[in-house]
């Protein structure tokens, strides 16, 4: 009975972390939309320490058409209502991304495009409550061109 119990135990926390995990970046919100790309944006929590976890917010990019196409744009960021100048050389900074006809890019704590998120603040392991630094973001000078 106790091992029931336990396996069931078990079974429901993995099932309820899990879900949750999955729930967190499927709040997707749009952030621009054209013909050719749709880029849309939620934040999700990753756990990379024993004592605090970080939120991040990651993207969604959409190649809409048929064609092959490059994505590049420039991020502005606001921390505590403060602009923070990121772009000391524009040209260095811009974010590229290169996306194969209908191809859909997420970015998130675990695969290789995590490069493509911002941090947004620190969460408490032990009592879930944010601490966000990051108050608004604006993805910048957005430019499409055919491979």
């Amino acid at each position: 009975m106790k091992k029931s119990l336990l396996k069931i135990i078990s079974f429901c926390v993995i099932f309820l972390t899990s879900n949750n995990l999955l729930s967190q970046v499927n709040n997707w919100e749009e952030h621009f939309i054209n013909d050719i790309v749709k880029i849309e944006f939620s934040y999700q929590i990753c756990d990379f320490s024993s004592t605090a976890s970080q939120e991040l917010v990651v993207f969604r990019f959409t190649n809409l058409t048929n064609e092959n196409i490059n994505l590049s744009y420039s991020t502005k960021i606001w921390n505590n209502n403060t602009e923070v100048n990121i772009e000391q050389n524009p040209e260095e900074i811009r974010t590229n991304i290169s996306l194969l006809a209908n191809e859909t890019k997420i970015s998130d704590c675990e695969n290789n495009n995590k490069e493509y998120t911002i941090f947004s603040g620190f969460v408490h392991n032990t009592t879930q409550e944010i601490y966000p630094t990051l108050t608004k973001f604006e993805l910048t000078n957005i430019i499409t061109e055919n491979e």
